[in-house]
């Protein structure tokens, strides 16, 4: 597709989506470096390329297009999409919960989670959604910084052509006015 300068570019940086086969060419370069070096060269190229993986979030307000993209070298890759007929822009927060089981070892205490064997994680993202007209929710970006979702906010409030919404903001101001009234 055909993409102007005015395409607005919102580089999150090396996220480290690929972490996991990075740890295991990592592993794979240091146990070849040892066996057999030319593989341990190769596949310590390789872990140093999926470490410098970016990503970030490219959107052509003019088109409304957007595509997640990955890059390296300033070579960027991923699948552009239309934002069928938008009516407002949102930024939330958007938290997952995970429980997941954990196994003490031996009769040692298990010292992580919350003694039942059960440990939770939790993962937090600043989330740009469009409303389509049909209210239909579009995920446009997860991003892990607030300080980056509200630079794209930003922007597109300075299109003025859609509504925006920042919930966070907004219930920051109903969190803040509530403690006011309590001390009242």
């Amino acid at each position: 597709m055909n993409q102007t300068s005015t395409t607005l570019v919102i580089n999150e940086g090396k996220t480290l989506n690929y972490l996991i086969p990075l740890i295991f060419c990592a592993l794979g370069a240091l146990i070849s470096l040892v066996l057999f070096w030319p593989l341990g060269i190769l596949f310590s190229a390789i872990a140093i390329i999926l470490g410098l993986i970016e990503t970030g979030l490219e959107f052509n307000p003019q088109t409304m297009e957007y595509r997640k993209y990955k890059s390296l070298f300033a070579s960027k890759w991923g699948e552009w999409k239309k934002i069928p007929d938008p009516d407002s822009f949102h930024l939330r927060l958007s938290v997952e919960s995970h429980t997941y089981r954990t196994y003490a070892m031996g009769a040692s205490p298990n010292y992580y989670g919350n003694g039942n064997g059960r440990s939770t994680s939790k993962s937090i993202t600043y989330d740009i959604m469009v409303k389509t007209k049909n209210e239909q929710w579009i995920i446009l970006y997860e991003f892990l910084s607030y300080k980056l979702a509200l630079n794209f906010v930003k922007h597109m409030r300075e299109l003025e052509s859609f509504e925006i919404t920042d919930h966070i903001a907004l219930k920051l101001e109903e969190n803040q006015q509530k403690r006011m009234n309590r001390m009242r």
